[in-house]
């Protein structure tokens, strides 16, 4: 079918038997679908129902916020005052089989998704953006698969993140598929002129490489006068030791290196924009890489350690380095300063990569696709089966 049109901005919509949604999204725990707060899930979620051919008869429920996402219909819900998830999942099934929903995708939970799963007779989905965790012995994998029979599928955010389920559940009987984050090509620019500037974003801990980035950047800065670096980290809560060290590292090139910390969206796409450089340097396999892709998007040549779903969003648009070796890391930064044809090729490459495989319309097509194929099966089901 034809892309839908880019959505414009609509005050968010409370579920209502007038909407007659088909599809809803769940958010039942630690989310916060906003504007304000908004993470990687958060972010792909709202993307997914804005460009879906759906999207006027799709719901995200979610924790209850100040001011969600007005361009979605959001049922926000209420903190159980008792009960936990179970509650949740009791009060969240009552309300959908009530409803004409068709379709329900729950974000990150496979508890609460699978006790939904069992009390309506259409598909529930479990939609993770994260590894699921291997069984640590017999009893907890047949827990986790006890919880999984009553799912319909579980839909992953790269074939790593798939790969690694089945190697661990082989027998899951539901369907299995991979549907990756997108970004709106047409809403990032490439076209603008670069500024010789370093950029790192992610969360302010060990694991996503931020130290690593650091020394290297400080380390190149002293041979390349006219370049900076800005790093725009989130939650710096997490390892306020480790948000210190980071600050002791910048002041190797003092006045060159900027920290941020927990910028909205808009400045982050426009930060990615200005950069001629980023660096995205996970120590351990990322589900996909987000950042890596707003990076390729921005036309910005991407400095990356290819683990998990990292290599699955640049290809070879990317150089590729073991971030636990800083010498090879500011080995690749100051060969990519001193090469601004290489520079070049990687920006034009990567976003033409992203525009082939990520654009929005193409991914929430997929995950459309996806779904109704789910509705169709269920439907051609025999009458009393689940």
């Amino acid at each position: 079918p034809p892309s839908p049109p880019a959505p414009q901005s609509s005050p968010g919509r409370r579920l209502s038997r007038d909407m007659k949604p088909k599809t809803a999204y769940i958010f039942a725990r630690k989310a916060t679908f906003s504007p304000q707060g908004a993470e990687s899930a958060e972010l792909c979620v709202r993307d997914l129902v804005r460009y879906s051919r759906d999207r006027d008869r799709t719901v995200v429920f979610c924790p209850r916020v100040e001011a969600p996402f007005d361009d979605v219909n959001v049922e926000m819900i209420d903190k159980p005052g008792f009960g936990g998830n179970p509650v949740i999942a009791w009060k969240l099934a009552r309300k959908l089989s009530g409803s004409p929903v068709e379709a329900v995708i729950v974000e990150q939970h496979l508890p609460i998704a699978s006790m939904i799963a069992a009390r309506l007779s259409r598909p529930v989905v479990l939609h993770t953006h994260r590894y699921e965790p291997a069984p640590a012995n017999r009893f907890r994998a047949a827990m986790q698969r006890r919880k999984q029979r009553p799912l319909a599928g579980v839909v992953f955010v790269s074939q790593s993140c798939a790969d690694h389920f089945r190697a661990h559940y082989p027998e899951f009987g539901g369907s299995i598929g991979v549907v990756h984050n997108g970004l709106d090509m047409s809403a990032w620019r490439c076209d603008r002129p670069k500024e010789t500037s370093i950029l790192v974003v992610g969360r302010a801990y060990a694991d996503k490489g931020i130290l690593e980035a650091m020394q290297a950047v400080t380390a190149c800065l002293a041979e390349a006068p006219d370049w900076s670096a800005r790093f725009i980290l989130s939650r710096p809560d997490l390892d306020p030791d480790y948000v210190a060290r980071l600050a002791i590292e910048a002041q190797k090139a003092p006045g060159r290196v900027s920290i941020d910390f927990n910028l909205p969206y808009p400045e982050v796409k426009a930060a990615w924009e200005r950069a001629a450089i980023g660096l995205v340097l996970t120590m351990s396999p990322e589900p996909f890489g987000r950042t890596a892709l707003e990076a390729l998007a921005a036309g910005t040549a991407l400095i990356s350690s290819g683990l998990g779903g990292l290599a699955e969003v640049s290809g070879d648009k990317a150089l590729i380095v073991d971030p636990r070796a800083p010498a090879e890391v500011a080995k690749a930064l100051a060969g990519l300063i001193r090469a601004p044809d290489l520079r070049a090729r990687l920006a034009r490459e990567g976003r033409e990569r992203a525009e082939k495989l990520y654009d929005i319309r193409i991914v929430a097509r997929a995950m459309d696709d996806y779904l109704d194929q789910l509705i169709e099966a269920r439907r051609k089901r025999p009458a009393g089966t689940n």
